[in-house]
């Protein structure tokens, strides 16, 4: 639910977020005065931060401010940074001498209240604001991994240090081995010197499906950084049996590490991570944990991996299908119960049931194949719009196209194309036509949107016009978001009527800050589709854009609008980064677990 909510809410703050990314915005013929006023606008920024009453969310904003402004001026970034740490380090200190101290009930209803977010009924107000203070920690930590890995990571132990009552510090240990990770996988991002170097620290307590995801990324920016953690990691596989936590894990690394070696076989391929010889061990390894194991994933996935070990280790393979078959009471895998042998062979029968019905639908799929294929070649003639094809030939390209487009299923997916097919007509220069292109997805929309869908759709329409023709996405945004400023106050104000415990409203203000690097970090950088059509609102009109934010009434929602421009126009990696659909869950620091302070008696 809290997630659904904060969504909700960001969708709304988002202005056109969810635009298409046609080719190549126009160029402006002044990058460093939109940088200037970008930088201007950042300052600015700071009075709104000012005005916030939750001093969780201008620490998290004052972050991010600081982050962006490192593209600008590192001098003054590291200040901001000296600022927001001071800061953060203050209000940690003042929550843990309270949590220190504190005689009083859990709550002043006797603690009946249902934690909103953090299962924090018979807790107290103390002890929810510092799981809130802890997510701020992840916003100040990633912001910081993207400038200065050393720095990020020296600031994630030194305020784990300040937390001095003995339980949740204890916790707040056993939830950082979860966003150690993701600060690490972070700062692989830019420097995988320092992600080796963490990483090889990060394993003293085992390895998980993490390392390995760590691994590929600091393999894939520097082949012989990836190598030296490889060697980290399989010396902790050599370590003893409970080095590696799970069988899959195992197996991850072992697939992963044989892939990469047949990789290495081929012309300008980079050298390997591991040799067949280091397979072999972790295949010995991996055997050994199946073969010494008697609980039940052992038992139940043993056998499942003896192929995958027998490339690399054919005896221990032997041996594993001997112990289970055994187990089993069958020495063919085929006998009483649902054995190997049984369920292998049902597995086949529904692949070939599976084959069957498709041979059997193929009929059918010919009409969407085509009608694919239609689209596609519809879509690579779009995109080679421009000014040297003669205005005939555009003519007849952009006619079929609007024909294909009119059957197509879906708002959504007309709005897109046709926004899409716009913003290429008007690039080759027809922008009467491409005006008119434009309407026909105006009239897909309700012109007074009410609903999450209205919305949507209308912000799909203004995204269009952002490419094609901005001096009309101006208004309609404009008009959306004050349409949407009554559809935000209710939200809050439902929200407040569930959070009996004020986890997520806080005064009235929304808690952005609890979401920690999750929220901030997911919305302002990972922009990916919403990023051309920003960048193309603000180099039309800057002032417009800044205007366009200043109308939202909440002071966190126009912040956060704030940021989404202001991350469009200074961050200086986004043009290497590629398109998202949403949030990557595995980057994901709101699913790290939250520690867990003691009940209150």
């Amino acid at each position: 639910m809290p997630r659904i909510l904060l969504l909700s809410l960001i969708l709304f703050s988002t202005i056109c977020a969810l635009g298409q990314n046609p080719s190549d915005p126009k160029k402006t013929p002044e990058p460093e005065k939109l940088t200037e006023n970008a930088v201007e606008f950042l300052r600015e920024t700071s009075q709104d931060l000012a005005r916030m009453r939750s001093v969780e969310n201008r620490i998290s904003f004052s972050a991010e401010m600081a982050s962006l402004m490192w593209f600008h001026n590192e001098k003054e970034a590291r200040a901001m940074y000296a600022t927001t740490i001071t800061d953060f380090k203050q209000l940690l200190g003042q929550l843990d001498g309270q949590m220190n101290t504190l005689d009083v009930p859990a709550d002043e209803d006797g603690g009946g209240g249902m934690g909103f977010l953090f299962g924090g009924g018979g807790r107290t107000p103390v002890e929810r604001k510092l799981r809130i203070a802890m997510a701020v920690r992840q916003q100040i930590a990633l912001s910081l991994a993207e400038h200065d890995p050393e720095t990020a990571y020296a600031f994630f132990y030194d305020t784990a240090s300040l937390i001095t009552n003995a339980k949740f510090r204890k916790d707040t240990e056993q939830a950082d081995k979860y966003f150690e990770l993701q600060l690490i996988k972070q700062i692989a991002e830019t420097n995988a010197t320092m992600a080796a170097k963490f990483g090889a620290n990060s394993i003293k307590d085992g390895i998980d499906g993490n390392h390995v995801e760590l691994l590929k990324k600091i393999y894939a920016k520097d082949a012989d950084k990836g190598i030296e953690f490889g060697a980290a990691i399989l010396s902790k596989v050599k370590s003893g049996k409970n080095s590696v936590k799970g069988l899959y894990v195992f197996s991850s690394l072992l697939n992963y590490g044989a892939d990469i070696l047949e990789a290495s076989k081929k012309p300008k391929g980079k050298k390997a991570i591991y040799s067949q010889s280091d397979l072999r061990d972790i295949a010995e390894a991996f055997a050994q944990v199946i073969l010494d194991g008697d609980d039940e994933e052992a038992s139940y996935s043993g056998i499942g991996f003896a192929e995958q070990i027998g490339k690399f280790a054919p005896g221990r393979a032997a041996q594993i299908k001997a112990k289970f078959r055994k187990e089993s009471g069958t020495s063919t895998g085929i006998g009483t119960g649902v054995g190997y042998g049984s369920a292998n062979t049902a597995a086949n029968a529904v692949r070939v049931a599976g084959m069957a019905n498709g041979a059997n639908t193929n009929t059918g799929n010919t009409e969407a194949e085509q009608k694919r294929q239609a689209e596609e070649a519809m879509m690579k003639d779009v995109m080679a719009l421009n000014k040297s094809v003669p205005k005939e030939e555009r003519d007849k390209i952009t006619a079929k196209a609007r024909k294909i487009i009119s059957t197509t299923p879906g708002k959504d997916k007309k709005i897109t194309a046709l926004s899409l097919l716009a913003a290429q007509v008007a690039k080759a220069g027809d922008k009467e036509l491409a005006d008119e292109i434009m309407r026909d997805a105006e009239r897909l929309i309700n012109p007074q949107p009410k609903n999450y869908r209205d919305f949507l759709f209308t912000w799909l329409v203004a995204s269009g016009y952002a490419e094609a023709n901005p001096d009309k996405a101006f208004p309609m945004l404009e008009d959306a978001i004050l349409r949407a400023n009554e559809t935000i106050s209710a939200f809050v104000k439902v929200a407040e009527f569930i959070d009996v415990n004020e986890e997520m409203i806080d005064d009235g203000e929304v808690q952005v800050g609890m979401f920690g690097g999750s929220m901030i970090r997911g919305m302002t950088q990972e922009l990916g589709i919403a990023n051309t059509t920003l960048i193309s609102l603000a180099k039309a009109d800057f002032v417009k854009t800044k205007a366009l934010t200043n109308s939202f009434d909440r002071v966190e929602v126009r912040v956060l609008a704030k940021m989404l421009i202001l991350r469009a126009v200074l961050d200086k990696n986004l043009k290497n980064k590629k398109p998202s659909d949403g949030f990557d869950r595995e980057d994901d620091a709101l699913l790290a677990p939250m520690p867990v302070l003691p009940e209150r008696p």
